[in-house]
């Protein structure tokens, strides 16, 4: 599903094909631009990719112990020594000067053998966990956007409600400075006035730190975002059925693959250590050449030089109990993956059908919070004008109201949820890919950008 390429050439040929639209003229940062820089600047990816890149040369060197080894060496000496005998004396100086070449191939080696599988399963498994990271880092960008989004609806609800009742509360002392109302409305309208303050003020802060974690995904300040079109579509995952998507998850989510994976290399780590009882069969040939000189007397100069074949059988006989031992250990670790990968089984279904029924909720719960500031609006000019006729109190305008600012709050809430558990769903099916931050990304209003600056 993703190139294994890092990630950054993977956004490369959607700028290609022109499906990043309008980025050059827009004035606020779209889902994609954050979702560009993230590739670039966020660390987790990157110590991510870093970790694939080591994880894969396993495969390599489980496959050098089974190719042939070739050395190489040299050496020279020189001896002095002192030498008395009858007819004989001074100092014999004798230099040796060597070099020679070896191949040594296994013919037979179990343990190796099955190392070097494990190496295959763990570098498959290193590109099933960078390919988990890039779905992450996508689920990370979107649910970091759409929690800004969400923050300014809801600080843009709270300053609603709180000039709201600003409003209520100057008119009821207005009215009671006239005799029309009694003191308790002006308390009650004070005490909602600042509670709506409180809300504010809370909203604000939860803006500003909604900001910052668009800052940790990129590591630059964000001054305007584009906000989702009034039209963006609110629809039912496809396929409907549940059981279609927990299929597909089983045979793609990559957490399972990685799992899968690391129970498979296991399960070869314990054939190798067991294999370490095996005997090993290795053939080998070299070549050597050596010369002497010796300074007191030419006959013990010698020059040699020849070519060794030969091969080896090594026969494991007892090692102090330590090669059972480590095969016992390996066996267990290999039963503690397989556990884990029944367990990340277990979990993906689960994970599966929990979000595809939370999508479909989404769905039904954006369209009645959607109703409900509707009802909402008509609730407040219906109360609002009972009031104004002495058929409604005031503690009843207060709640309407409230009723109302909490149904846009809510509304927002459901939406954002719906995107968001979107591109988790998609994870957990396996198929999330940069192209799902595109569609998107069309549905953002590039020229309605909403500043930051505006609610500081």
């Amino acid at each position: 599903m993703f190139s294994r390429k890092p990630l950054a050439q993977t956004l490369r040929w959607i700028c290609a094909a022109g499906l990043l639209g309008s980025v050059h003229f827009a004035q606020a940062d779209t889902l994609n631009d954050i979702y560009q820089q993230a590739v670039e600047n966020d660390h987790q990816i990157k110590a991510d990719e870093a970790a694939y890149r080591s994880a894969r040369e396993a495969k390599k060197i489980g496959m050098a112990n089974l190719l042939p080894l070739i050395t190489a060496n040299a050496s020279y000496s020189q001896t002095d020594l002192d030498v008395t005998e009858q007819n004989l004396a001074g100092v014999s100086e004798t230099e040796t000067t060597s070099w020679g070449v070896s191949l040594a191939q296994p013919l037979f080696n179990m343990a190796a053998w099955f190392g070097y599988q494990q190496g295959v399963d763990l570098s498959e498994k290193a590109e099933a966990d960078f390919s988990a990271a890039q779905q992450d880092l996508i689920v990370r960008v979107a649910t970091a956007y759409f929690n800004v989004l969400r923050a300014i609806d809801t600080l843009e609800a709270s300053i609603a409600e709180e000039n709201a009742n600003s409003h209520q509360l100057a008119q009821t002392k207005q009215r009671f400075e006239v005799g029309l109302t009694a003191i308790t409305d002006v308390h009650e309208a004070q005490a909602s006035y600042d509670i709506a303050t409180a809300q504010t003020l809370t909203a604000r802060g939860n803006l500003g730190i909604a900001f910052e974690a668009l800052e940790v995904l990129t590591g630059k300040a964000h001054d305007a975002i584009a906000p989702l079109k009034a039209d963006f579509p609110v629809q039912k995952p496809q396929p409907e059925a549940r059981a279609d998507w927990v299929e597909f998850a089983l045979q793609n989510n990559y957490q399972l693959k990685s799992a899968k994976l690391a129970a498979e290399a296991s399960r070869r780590g314990a054939q190798s250590a067991r294999a370490a009882h095996y005997p090993t069969l290795t053939a080998s040939i070299g070549y050597n050449d050596s010369d002497t000189e010796n300074t007191q007397n030419a006959l013990f100069n010698r020059a040699s030089n020849g070519t060794t074949a030969s091969i080896n059988l090594s026969v494991p006989l007892f090692a102090g109990g330590g090669t059972s031992a480590r095969a016992r250990q390996a066996y267990g670790s290999a039963m503690q993956a397989e556990e884990l990968y029944n367990k990340a089984s277990r979990d993906t279904i689960q994970a599966a059908r929990s979000l595809h029924l939370l999508v479909s909720t989404d769905v039904a719960r954006v369209a009645a919070r959607k109703q409900a500031i509707t009802s909402s609006l008509s609730a407040v000019s219906a109360t609002q004008a009972g009031y104004e006729v002495g058929t409604r109190n005031l503690v009843d305008v207060l709640q309407v109201q409230r009723t109302l600012y909490q149904a846009r709050r809510d509304y927002s809430n459901a939406l954002y949820d719906y995107v968001i558990n979107q591109f988790q769903l998609k994870a957990v099916a396996g198929n999330l890919t940069p192209a799902d931050v595109v569609n998107i990304n069309e549905w953002l209003d590039n020229l309605g950008e909403v500043k930051r600056a505006k609610y500081e």
